[in-house]
């Protein structure tokens, strides 16, 4: 009996403990589930979070003045976010909403190199980039064995092969399946889609188009409007200064990943754009936000607006730059054989370039649409000539040779030379002088460009001189300008020849009759437009060499900062007497105002001071011609390099250095109203 009532007690104590803990389960399930039920749902349902970038707009560059050269304009754009996306019927999606893009005049972004159409064919040379990366996907995705098999399939074996890959539709026509390969390629493949990387499918789209996607949301999910910046090209001069932009190159990649730029994120490739990239980028925002498992936006975590870039303003006066490159261009054209040429234009105070013209240019606004079309043009317009490419500077380098002279003490203004045309160096060697030029003495040899007068002038300095007084004025030297690929160039001279040497071993060592040819500009000497132009300004400044620039000030996007501010740069400082000075300058007024190329500054409205050269390029080749200026010759306020390939005479580029100086002098009052409007500049 004892035993009985233990155990009901037992049991009892059992049962109640149970119910107690039942009650406690039922009170806390309400409350979970009835108190709290909707805080309780809404947070088991906001399980994924996105981070969605924000591209900032790039900073806008302008010239001295504060007119526009590249801005952006607001377009509307088509991008797919990853976290909406339907993935299982991705391809018919981007069927439907590609053929209505197209419909609409607008075009799918798609950089696959192969033709729309079947046949297919590639529209791309084996080593474009273009074809590059798509060798290294196909071998990435294991659809060929290496780059090399990849490289070596046909345009239908690519298209087939993606077809397989991204299961197209066998029974789609090959042009409906090229336009899911092209898309599908530049989404994955180029682009790295994912939840923290949407895909831009179609820029600059017409409102027409967006009412008709968001009218039919339900068939387009994922699928947003976005604002975003699309650069505009307001000039078409200065091609080869600004610049384009584009896509990261795969072998950029490292470079900007370290400074946090996203895979596709547009940056500057060449020129301006390339150089100032770190102010004109800004720094993007990013938008997080929450998402229930069936997409659906729940909440906004945080939101950080992008910054937009910095604003550039450039050294370059555009109504001077489109004389430079309309002159250069109408001059050129207008001498049979010529081939290419370039124009400098820079301030003597300061180093400033205010025109630099490249000859034949192209058009920036297409150039990702002409591209192929030029790159293979033997003038090569893609080449910025007034940087890139080395000229013999013939007779222009002769006021040099003047000032190394009368500096080192090797000659004084009495020094003269009998000019017979025929120098004989040595009883050995004879060089020839362009005419029967008589007594000669320094002012007289620059104003005849005196070629028998030089010759002794070399012998008497040596090859080490010259080469010496060549590298002050920053000959043969990189200038340091905001400017990738610029060319050094080579002086000649007993350590120039070696460097070249290097290259072409059959060159024999510097002999001293050497410097009598190095004396007038020819031999080893090779130098850009923009170097001879800075030697001019040098030369007629009193000697300060400063370090050439295209970059004036950088403000902040609103223009409320100066982020950045010019101040010139001295390379060297060179000491030439105030006699030394006016000898070669009474020289070089003296060749623009009595010499051959007179006629041409006949209508000038100031004084032009300077000296023409001419080149042999090669042994059966035509010269190349250069003239090297500077004005207003009383008081110089900038020099003038103007040079063309194939042409037998420097004064033939006396037109183009007559037009930048009246044009520099006639736009000076407009610029002047244009500045006290800009504020943005003081």
């Amino acid at each position: 009996m004892d035993n009985k009532a233990r155990l009901l007690r037992r049991l009892i104590a059992l049962v109640c403990i149970l119910a107690l803990l039942g009650i406690v389960a039922f009170f806390a399930l309400f409350r979970i589930q009835i108190v709290e039920g909707e805080t309780y749902r809404n947070a088991s349902e906001r399980r994924l979070t996105s981070t969605i970038p924000i591209a900032a707009s790039r900073g806008e560059i302008s010239d001295r003045y504060g007119r526009p050269l590249i801005s952006n304009r607001s377009v509307f754009s088509l991008r797919i976010d990853y976290v909406y996306w339907d993935k299982t019927a991705q391809n018919e999606t981007i069927l439907k909403l590609a053929k209505l893009v197209m419909e609409s005049g607008a075009e799918p972004i798609d950089s696959l190199p192969i033709s729309d159409t079947a046949p297919f064919s590639f529209i791309e040379d084996p080593d474009a980039r273009s074809r590059t990366r798509l060798a290294e996907r196909l071998t990435k995705a294991e659809i060929a064995e290496n780059e090399e098999n990849a490289a070596a399939m046909s345009a239908e074996e690519v298209i087939n092969a993606l077809r397989t890959y991204f299961k197209i539709d066998d029974t789609l026509s090959d042009a409906d399946a090229r336009i899911i390969a092209g898309i599908r390629y530049e989404m994955q493949w180029v682009t790295d889609f994912s939840r923290n990387n949407p895909f831009t499918f179609a820029e600059d789209v017409s409102l027409d188009l967006i009412s008709q996607v968001k009218e039919r949301h339900h068939e387009f999910a994922g699928v947003d409007v976005t604002a975003s910046g699309l650069r505009q090209y307001n000039t078409t001069f200065a091609a080869h200064l600004l610049g384009e932009v584009g896509m990261i190159q795969k072998e950029d990649w490292p470079e900007y990943k370290e400074k946090g730029y996203k895979m596709n994120a547009i940056v500057g490739r060449s020129g301006l754009e390339y150089t100032l990239e770190s102010y004109l980028h800004g720094v993007d925002g990013s938008r997080t936000v929450e998402t229930d498992l069936r997409g659906n936006i729940t909440g906004e975590i945080d939101n950080h607006p992008p910054q937009p870039g910095a604003n550039c303003i450039t050294t370059i006066d555009l109504n001077l730059q489109q004389v430079a490159e309309e002159s250069l261009a109408r001059t050129l054209e207008g001498v049979e054989g010529a081939e290419g040429g370039a124009a400098v234009v820079l301030r003597v105070d300061s180093g400033e370039v205010l025109a630099m013209a490249s000859y034949p240019s192209y058009n920036l606004e297409r150039f990702h649409q002409e591209f192929n079309l030029y790159k293979d043009d033997p003038r090569k317009p893609y080449t910025n000539r007034a940087i890139q490419e080395t000229y013999a500077p013939g007779s222009t380098f002769k006021p040099l040779m003047a000032v190394a002279a009368l500096e080192t003490s090797v000659i004084d203004k009495t020094f003269t030379q009998f000019c017979t045309r025929n120098y004989t160096y040595f009883d050995t060697q004879v060089f020839r002088c362009l005419g029967y030029h008589g007594r000669m003495d320094v002012v007289r040899a620059i104003q005849y460009s005196c070629n028998y007068f030089f010759y002794e002038v070399g012998r008497l300095l040596g090859g080490a001189k010259i080469e010496e007084w060549a590298a002050k004025f920053g000959l043969g030297q990189l200038t340091g300008i905001e400017l990738r690929d610029e060319a050094s160039g080579n002086i000649a001279g007993p350590t120039g020849r070696k460097l070249l040497q290097e290259k072409n071993s059959w060159l024999h060592d510097w002999l001293s009759a050497d410097s009598v040819q190095a004396a007038i500009g020819q031999s080893d000497h090779a130098y850009t437009p923009l170097q001879l132009a800075n030697y001019m300004a040098a030369v007629v400044n009193g000697g300060t060499v400063y370090r050439p620039t295209l970059l004036k000030s950088v403000k902040s996007y609103d223009y409320t900062k100066t982020v950045y501010e010019h101040q010139p740069e001295v390379m060297s400082q060179i000491d030439i007497s105030s006699e030394t000075l006016e000898l070669v300058r009474e020289g070089m007024m003296r060749v623009i105002n009595e010499g051959t190329a007179a006629r041409a500054f006949y209508d000038c409205t100031v004084q032009v001071g300077g000296k023409s050269g001419t080149a042999q390029v090669g042994r059966n080749e035509l010269e190349t011609g250069l003239l090297i200026d500077c004005a207003p010759f009383d008081d110089p306020e900038f020099a003038i390099c103007a040079v063309g390939e194939k042409i037998d005479s420097g004064t033939k580029m006396a037109p183009v250095v007559a037009d930048l100086v009246n044009a520099y002098f006639a736009d000076s009052a407009e610029t002047e109203l244009v500045v006290s409007e800009n504020t943005m500049l003081h």
